[in-house]
């Protein structure tokens, strides 16, 4: 006859037994959503930046004042450290959600940064006169690619995408002049933590993806909130459970989860919970397509 198991053992063992499946599988979940950020990298060479001379333009008169400064120089720093700075804004912006632990182990997240390019004051515009009006921009693309890896370093996702952010704008308006960019830093700053939140979204909505946790008449709850969803985010609800998707706008966000509200006289009546919802990136062409479902006249 074996021995008896000591009281301790047994006290274990009958705690284990008391979990109920959900709690089990909510730690399983959470063992398994974990991410550990790999290799940043950009596929040009530090060199390349370096030799972007830095320069800076300034325009003042009783009426006006315009200035640009060039960012590439902070973008060198980056490169040369290995995106130090990028890694730990990803790495902040995953865990900001609440949803994933950051460490190793879990999923790997490697990144590679493509060229840069636009920048610059806005160009000039043509002579308006009397009651005209005009108006032009500029902005800064980036382009990157991101993979994700299980534990057997096997590809379960890769994607490629885009960052625009604007910097600069210049308008002329019945004989008025103005004009605004920022500076170098607080354009790398902006560029540098929109390219974590882009990455970010894009690995935990692969994930767990954006779903409707409530709906209530012309109002949903998302199950992610600020920073990934910020207030005026366009939210596509329905794309995938029926024949067109609802746009809703986001009027409430928090730590974990944010409100929308649907764009104009729309049936809501086939929205319900669980179904999945998608984020359109503000830079995305999709955020100036058609808001409303069509109806033909008789």
């Amino acid at each position: 006859m074996s021995a008896p198991l000591p009281i301790s053992r047994l006290i274990a063992v009958a705690a284990l037994l008391s979990l109920s499946p959900s709690v089990v599988g909510v730690a399983q979940a959470q063992s398994s959503s974990q991410f550990s950020i790999g290799s940043i990298s950009t596929t040009q060479s530090c060199q390349y930046f370096q030799n972007v001379n830095y320069h800076r333009d300034a325009v003042a008169a009783p009426w006006f004042y315009a200035s640009h400064v060039s960012w590439r120089t902070s973008w060198v720093k980056d490169c040369v450290s290995n995106f130090a700075k990028m890694r730990s804004s990803l790495e902040a912006a995953l865990a900001s959600t609440g949803k994933f632990a950051i460490g190793r182990g879990g999923y790997r997240i490697d990144v590679s940064i493509g060229d840069v390019s636009g920048g610059g004051a806005a160009p000039d515009n043509p002579e308006t006169g009397p009651r005209g009006y005009a108006i032009s921009k500029t902005g800064m693309l980036t382009t990157f690619t991101v993979t994700v890896k299980d534990r057997t370093g096997q590809i379960i996702y890769g994607g490629l995408s885009s960052k625009t952010i604007d910097t600069g704008v210049d308008v002329d308006s019945d004989n008025l002049h103005a004009a605004s960019s920022m500076t170098g830093d607080a354009v790398y700053g902006v560029m540098q933590n929109e390219l974590a939140l882009a990455i970010a979204r894009i690995v935990a909505f692969k994930i767990e993806p954006l779903r409707v946790t409530e709906a209530d008449g012309e109002r949903v709850r998302l199950n992610y909130g600020s920073p990934f969803l910020k207030l005026g985010t366009l939210i596509e609800v329905g794309g995938e459970d029926s024949l067109y998707a609802i746009k809703y706008n986001v009027v409430s966000a928090s730590n974990g989860s944010a409100i929308a509200e649907v764009e104009g006289d729309n049936d809501t009546s086939t929205v319900r919970p669980g179904m999945q919802a998608v984020m359109i990136e503000a830079d995305d062409p999709a955020a100036n397509g058609r808001r409303y479902k069509r109806n033909r006249l008789p």
